[in-house]
């Protein structure tokens, strides 16, 4: 690497207070950049670009060292909001100008607004910024005789500098900015977790991982896993942190489990806006929702009523006419009846959501299965609702909006959800607890203790 380059904000203590080098000097004096970086505010800009007394004051230490101003035009230098943006970007644009160096950042010069915001400024990139702070001679408050390039010359000033002096020594720290950098991190991933992007987390963590602990990092990496739907791998690490009865709170796992992750993810979906991806969701919810039912509720196993083949493989599962009608007494004129716009119902077609959903609520009929029959027909609205918003979605370049759901459903994508999870409360009844819900919650209060308590 090339040698350094030094970003200062100018204030005043510099060049030079009382018999000792400033910070921006004792820096160029110990650093011997190549370059030096002035930020100007308005302020110290009507001085320095009248009297140039900071760039003589360098010249006069190192004439090779090469000096650029910058008038920020700021006039309140204790305002964030004025330079913040200004400074990211100029250390930005002088960071992609010379990739080769490092950035010396002088943080002892300014106000501490000032400070503060070259410090978080060198924590974005530790690998090429330093920020670098001056101690005053006395190791405490600067209060000493202040340059003023009105009335004194810089020549006088810099040759009774007492730092010119072979046995003064160095008066620069690197401070380690580390706590400060991990409560920003830390804030990062909460933010980002409370979002439930996990994906997003996972990546920051990965860079910082030497902050927090490995529980917090297998955390993050099950809700990443989990949210994406790879089950076999979010619960191998839920049992590597001995969480998997917290983690999965069903009375039992399986079908049922898989149903309340997949809804969960519907949740997620919903409430980041996702709402192309939560419908695509929908119909299948309904139809592995209604086999469940069918085979655990009604007993009535697939391969009773259906026929399984491959094709490329692939298997598909079709409707088979007989198996079917042997099995459900009365079935065949209920769905001919269903599906009367299209000439009767069409056996032989592969088992689709909407067939499922006839299926059980012919069966919801019947005396034994009545009290199904009010979360089948809110499970009959989830298919005609996808049928509605999905499917055209599909075939054009179209956004679906909660006002698309709420023309066709009644109610928007969060009023659909809670009908949702109340269906899937009638059906699974108590062998779910009401936290497996609110899974994602849990995770992200588990995330959070571990990053406290690293």
């Amino acid at each position: 690497m090339n040698k350094d380059i030094l970003i200062a904000v100018i204030g005043n203590t510099d060049p030079i207070r009382g018999q000792y080098d400033g910070p921006l000097l004792h820096i160029v004096r110990w650093y011997r950049p190549e370059k030096v970086f002035m930020i100007l505010t308005e302020e110290i800009a009507r001085t320095e670009l009248e009297y140039h007394q900071n760039e003589e004051a360098i010249h006069m230490l190192d004439q090779s060292c090469e000096v650029e101003l910058i008038n920020t035009g700021v006039c309140d230098a204790h305002s964030f909001d004025d330079f913040s943006l200004s400074f990211l970007s100029f250390c930005s644009r002088i960071k992609e100008e010379h990739p080769e160096n490092r950035i010396l950042l002088n943080i002892s010069s300014g106000t501490p607004q000032m400070q503060t915001a070259l410090c978080m400024i060198a924590l974005s990139d530790p690998a090429r910024y330093c920020p670098v702070q001056v101690s005053t001679p006395e190791h405490s408050a600067n209060r000493a005789q202040v340059f003023n390039p009105r009335m004194d010359l810089i020549e006088e000033w810099f040759e009774n500098d007492m730092d010119n002096l072979e046995e003064t020594p160095s008066r620069c720290m690197t401070p380690k900015l580390l706590n400060f950098r991990r409560t920003i991190i830390q804030m990062q991933i909460i933010s980002l977790i409370e979002n439930y992007d996990y994906s997003g987390a996972c990546q920051i963590y990965e860079t910082e991982k030497e902050s927090f602990s490995d529980a917090a990092g297998i955390l993050l990496k099950h809700a990443k896993k989990r949210v994406n739907l790879e089950n076999k791998e979010a619960e191998a690490l839920a049992l590597k942190l001995g969480l998997k009865s917290e983690l999965y709170p069903f009375g039992r796992t399986g079908g049922m489990g898989k149903l309340i992750d997949f809804f969960n993810s519907m949740k997620i979906k919903q409430f980041r806006g996702e709402l192309n991806d939560f419908s695509m969701r929908l119909e299948i919810m309904a139809e592995y929702l209604g086999i469940y039912v069918l085979e655990n509720v009604m007993k009535v196993r697939l391969s009773d009523i259906t026929t399984e083949s491959k094709v490329k493989g692939s298997k598909i599962i079709r409707t088979n006419r007989e198996k079917c009608t042997n099995k459900i007494s009365g079935i065949e004129k209920y769905l001919n009846e269903q599906f009367a716009d299209r000439g009767g119902y069409e056996w032989g077609k592969p088992l689709n959501a909407l067939t499922i959903i006839h299926l059980i609520t012919y069966l919801s009929k019947t005396e034994r299965f009545k009290k199904y029959s009010e979360p089948v027909s809110e499970m009959m609205k989830w298919v005609e609702l996808s049928s509605a918003v999905r499917n055209p979605a599909a075939h054009t370049i179209v956004s679906i909006t909660d006002d698309m759901i709420r023309e066709s459903y009644g109610k928007d994508s969060a009023g659909l959800c809670r009908s949702m999870q109340r269906v899937l409360i009638q059906i699974f009844g108590t062998e779910v607890k009401k936290e497996a819900f609110d899974i994602y919650d849990t995770i992200n209060d588990r995330i959070k203790i571990e990053m406290e308590n690293s």
